[in-house]
C-alpha cells in the first residue's frame, strides 16, 4: 500500500512541475521578445511583451519594466511606478532591482528618501556581488548614526531569513 502511495505522490508531483513549466514557458518568451525589442531601441513594441512577462513573475523582466518607466522608456516616465516593479524583482532576490532600491530610497526618487532602507537594499545587492552597491553603502553610511545602521542591518537580517 505504501508504495502504491508513493507512486502516486510522484505522478502527482511531475504533473504538478509539468503544469508549472507550461505556465512558465509563456513568460520567458514575452521576455526574449521583449528584450529584443528592447536593444533594437524598440520600446513600443518591447512594452507588451516585458508587461506580459512582469505580470507573469518573470524577475528580469520586472527589473527591465521597472527601467523603463524609470527612463520613460515607451512609457512617459514614473518613478514611483518603476520601484513598484523593482521591488517584485528584489523580492525574487534579483540583485540589480535590489540596488535600483537601494539608489531610489537614497535619493527619494518615486519614494521617500530612506537612508536605513537604502542600507538594507544596497547591502542586499552586495552580498550578491555587486560592486557598485558596496560603494554607494560605503556612502549611505557616512550619512547615518549607528542606531539607524543596526536597525539596517537588523531588517538585512530578517529579509534574508525570511527568504
Amino acid at each position: 500500500m505504501n508504495e502504491m502511495i508513493h507512486r502516486v505522490m510522484i505522478c502527482v508531483g511531475g504533473l504538478i512541475l509539468a503544469f508549472v513549466l507550461l505556465l512558465a514557458q509563456p513568460a520567458l518568451a514575452d521576455f526574449e521578445a521583449g528584450m529584443a525589442a528592447y536593444k533594437a531601441g524598440d520600446y513600443a513594441a518591447a512594452l507588451p511583451e516585458m508587461q506580459a512577462a512582469a505580470e507573469g513573475g518573470h524577475a528580469r523582466a520586472q527589473y527591465a519594466l521597472g527601467s523603463m518607466y524609470n527612463e520613460g522608456k515607451g512609457v512617459p516616465p514614473d518613478r514611483a511606478l518603476a520601484v513598484e516593479w523593482w521591488r517584485k524583482a528584489a523580492m525574487q532576490n534579483h540583485a540589480q532591482a535590489q540596488f535600483a532600491l537601494g539608489v531610489a530610497h537614497s535619493s527619494g526618487s518615486g519614494v521617500a528618501k530612506d537612508n536605513i532602507a537604502a542600507h538594507m537594499w544596497f547591502s542586499l545587492a552586495a552580498a550578491q556581488g555587486k560592486k557598485n552597491a558596496e560603494r554607494l553603502l560605503q556612502v549611505i553610511v557616512r550619512q547615518m548614526t549607528p542606531a539607524e545602521i543596526t536597525e539596517a542591518e537588523r531588517r538585512a537580517e530578517d529579509w534574508r531569513a525570511a527568504s
